[in-house]
């Protein structure tokens, strides 16, 4: 080999040498965050409370007469009347008879035959006519109820049952029975309320749609937990695989510092290797720190294979010429950097860990201090 090709060579391995230097920065290493991943995943975390606003689209579009699916004749309208009418006129009729009997029965109870049976007839219908005047009280309540709920109603065709509870004054679980009985005795004709009991639906249109909405809202979160699956799936691999070519620039340090052994550089390729180890056994225990030694594997330990190949090639040179020398000493002493910011980082992946550690023992001498086992406690 000739003084130029040696010159050459010079040049190669110590352009290598400056870039090793300074692409080893790990003062600057930075936590990276994979946005596209949370991106993706946040576009699937609207629940059904999101459907307010596409429901509004429904109220607008649907925006008819109500009264086509309000009952023009509800239930308890006549009923309720005549439920009142024979309940107060038998509780009267029936309670003055009870009473009159009661007082006649203290006077001439010899002459009464069967008196016992006669006063337990008109309690039975003085109980009956008094639940047919209760339960007229009651319709007519529920049909006033009913008149409040269609005032509330306007011209929607779908709402909160929340809103219609405050504006009833009444409470939301009393509403939802409410409206319930009334979608079943036909005074809403379509009226639909859905599985949430969030939202009362007045015709069958909007309640279809707010089906369909729902079984979008189904598939969309079934397909984010297929990406989710998918996506933990791709990060375990990418992971195992990132720890693989770690794994197998490892070794090949390892092969080049046997076929080194006798020369000084195999100390500092022991400590590397055994540094770069310590690294990668700590990222498969803590997969979550792998985003801060992607550069340390993809991009630091290939510089730093190709500096150690380069030594073994130019150590296997017959004629050791200064040039050589030079450059050898000059990737002994790159060697020595990358160890050191090697040791930095794997220094950095231990920071929480330390973090958590100081927390625990102040916490514990907080809690000392407290109950007076500290060691100025007992000075004391």
């Amino acid at each position: 080999m000739d003084k130029k090709d040696f010159s050459n060579l010079e040049d190669q391995i110590m352009s290598t040498v400056s870039n090793a230097l300074k692409a080893i920065d790990f003062a600057n290493l930075k936590r990276d965050i994979n946005d596209k991943t949370e991106d993706t995943l946040n576009q699937f975390k609207s629940k059904f409370n999101g459907y307010s606003e596409k429901y509004m689209n429904l109220n607008k579009k649907a925006k008819n007469n109500v009264s086509t699916y309000i009952s023009k004749r509800p239930a308890g309208s006549i009923s309720g009347i005549f439920y009142i009418v024979f309940g107060a006129s038998g509780s009267i009729i029936y309670g003055f008879s009870m009473l009159s009997f009661l007082i006649a029965n203290k006077f001439f109870s010899s002459m009464i035959i069967g008196s016992n049976i006669i006063l337990g007839v008109l309690v039975l219908f003085f109980l009956v006519s008094l639940g047919l005047l209760l339960r007229g009280i009651s319709l007519r309540k529920r049909l006033k109820r009913f008149k409040k709920y269609v005032r509330f109603i306007d011209n929607s065709s779908y709402f909160l049952i929340k809103d219609l509870a405050k504006f009833a004054k009444e409470k939301e679980s009393f509403v939802v029975r409410d409206l319930s009985k009334m979608i079943d005795l036909g005074m809403f004709l379509e009226g639909h309320i859905d599985e949430e009991k969030t939202y009362f639906m007045l015709n069958d249109e909007v309640y279809g749609d707010y089906l369909n909405l729902k079984n979008e809202q189904i598939a969309k979160e079934s397909n984010n937990e297929k990406l989710k699956e998918e996506i933990d799936y791709s990060g375990k691999k990418e992971i195992e695989s990132t720890i693989k070519i770690g794994r197998n620039y490892i070794e090949q340090i390892k092969t080049v510092r046997n076929e080194l052994y006798k020369e000084e550089i195999a100390i500092k390729l022991d400590e590397l290797g055994n540094i770069s180890n310590q690294i990668l056994n700590y990222v498969e225990k803590n997969p979550k720190k792998t985003q801060e030694v992607n550069k340390f594997i993809n991009h630091y330990l290939p510089i730093t294979i190709k500096l150690i190949n380069s030594y073994k090639d130019i150590n296997n040179q017959l004629v050791q010429g200064d040039n050589i020398k030079n450059a050898k000493i000059e990737i002994e002493k790159s060697i020595d950097l990358i160890n050191n910011a090697f040791e930095n980082l794997l220094d950095d992946l231990y920071e929480d860990v330390v973090l958590d550690v100081s927390t625990d023992i102040s916490v514990l001498k907080t809690l000392f201090k407290q109950e007076g086992l500290s060691e100025e406690d007992f000075k004391k």
